[in-house]
């Protein structure tokens, strides 16, 4: 079975996602390839522009102030690929990588309003929700399920951190003593901080329940208001205004249901950001998907790209497989969104790293070959540390128009664009910035696939 396409996206995650949707949006026949889950989906759900740099403790105010501290300190950070044109200054080349990035953001907020995953938060300033640890996180934007609402400013506000009986993944003791700890510390509101454990069982089970079966069960009719009841008993003992939730309250209904709780219980209820995978991840991973196939994208689950064939400078087509059959698939452009080691698009061995469809060359974060580079040696012992583990940020080099390039620099195909995780250059565990490159990246991919495919036609 051989198909015809403007434009085949490989990888079918928040950077294939955006990419295969705003071609879809621009007219062109797009097809995108997932041959499994992807990252996006085990993600917290919330998306981060930029949070930290490398090795320093302070959050970022700003996502701009990020990227112009970026801009400085690490000119091949994949953000800065957005602006780079060696013709202009750099404040001009700023102002392209500040516009493109805050294009991204809008374009999110915009398509996700209405799905079952709607944003909030803007590109002024970080917001610091709060996680199942008690601690907080700052992230240009959460899901609106997510929302403390006015927790932290409001001088009489009580905060009630509440667990669910057979629920391991949340321990609603230790989130309230980590939280309020650091509240005196920041010598701000709440002053009160209690924690509470109420009962909800998907099977009639109250033990070894998975916030999969919650979400699901919590998305039923009747649950919410049984949910309420055994709250109100809580939040009448310590007089709480705000209610914390691990991220479980419902698959395709969450905001509905927050919205539920909060008329029946008369406060503000909102979800902590949880450790991967996590169900705010699967709705975000839902909502793309949604928007993808309602601008007109063609998505081909359970395919991997397995082979190619590229004729001169130009990609021409890509076989992709699935456990029943193959389909060769001619296209005019490709972008290759594959991820790294979660979504199988860089792999290692003993023998070093590569990446898996077009055996591209990677690189190691100062872009030296990564391609004899035994991933158990690259690794640093401390599982967490400042400075990040070296592997992750291995990956492949790209031109300014988002084209992987070999090892004179040159693009490997004039037609082959790369976003996401697969690019190398950002260490996202300490940036906070895994979903904000792949969102920008896969953005302006797209942007330059079109513009390829206009320049060819």
């Amino acid at each position: 079975m051989d198909l015809e396409t403007d434009l085949v996206v490989i990888g079918g995650g928040m950077a294939g996602l955006i990419a295969g949707t705003i071609a879809a949006e621009a007219g062109l026949d797009t097809i995108l390839l997932r041959k499994g889950q992807s990252a996006t989906a085990y993600s917290s759900g919330a998306i981060d522009v930029i949070g930290y740099l490398p090795e320093a403790s302070e959050p970022i105010i700003s996502p701009e102030e990020g990227l112009f501290a970026l801009s400085r300190l690490y000119p091949l950070h994949p953000y800065n690929v957005l602006g780079y044109d060696k013709r202009i200054e750099f404040e001009k080349v700023m102002e392209n990588i500040v516009g493109r990035t805050k294009d991204t953001v809008t374009w999110l907020k915009a398509h996700l309003d209405g799905t079952i995953a709607p944003l909030m938060g803007d590109f002024e300033s970080n917001m610091h929700p709060i996680t199942i640890l008690g601690t907080t996180k700052p992230t240009c934007l959460i899901q609106k399920t997510m929302h403390n609402g006015d927790v932290q400013d409001r001088e009489d506000s009580v905060l009630l951190f509440v667990g669910i009986m057979g629920y391991a993944d949340f321990n609603p003791s230790t989130a309230a003593k980590t939280y309020l700890e650091d509240r005196m510390a920041a010598a701000g509101p709440p002053r009160k901080v209690g924690h509470c454990i109420i009962q909800v069982m998907p099977f009639g089970k109250p033990y070894n329940v998975s916030s999969i079966e919650l979400a699901r069960h919590l998305d039923h009719e009747g649950s919410i208001e049984n949910l309420a009841e055994q709250l109100k008993e809580h939040i009448e003992q310590i007089g709480a205004t705000h209610v914390a939730f691990p991220p479980v309250l419902g698959l395709q209904d969450a905001l509905k249901n927050k919205e539920k709780l909060e008329e029946l219980t008369g406060t503000t209820v909102f979800e902590l950001l949880g450790f991967p995978p996590s169900i705010p991840g699967q709705r975000l991973q839902r909502a793309l998907e949604t928007i993808f196939t309602k601008a007109g994208g063609k998505m081909l689950l359970g395919h991997e790209a397995t082979s190619y064939l590229k004729v001169d400078d130009n990609l021409k087509s890509i076989t992709a497989a699935s456990p029943r059959r193959e389909i060769k698939i001619d296209a005019k452009a490709f972008v290759l969104a594959t991820g790294k080691y979660i979504g199988g698009g860089i792999a290692g061995d003993e023998t070093g790293l590569r990446e898996t469809v077009f055996d591209l060359k990677p690189v190691t974060g100062d872009y030296h070959s990564a391609m004899e580079i035994v991933p158990s040696r690259f690794t640093s012992r401390l599982s967490i540390s400042p400075t990040g583990q070296p592997i992750q940020s291995c990956g492949l080099s790209v031109d300014p128009r988002f084209r992987p390039v070999d090892e004179d620099g040159l693009e490997w195909a004039k037609n082959l664009f790369a976003a996401g995780a697969v690019l190398a250059g950002y260490n996202y565990s300490v940036e906070k910035s895994g979903l904000g490159v792949a969102a920008t990246s896969g953005y302006s991919a797209a942007k330059n696939a079109i513009e390829f495919i206009k320049e060819v036609a």
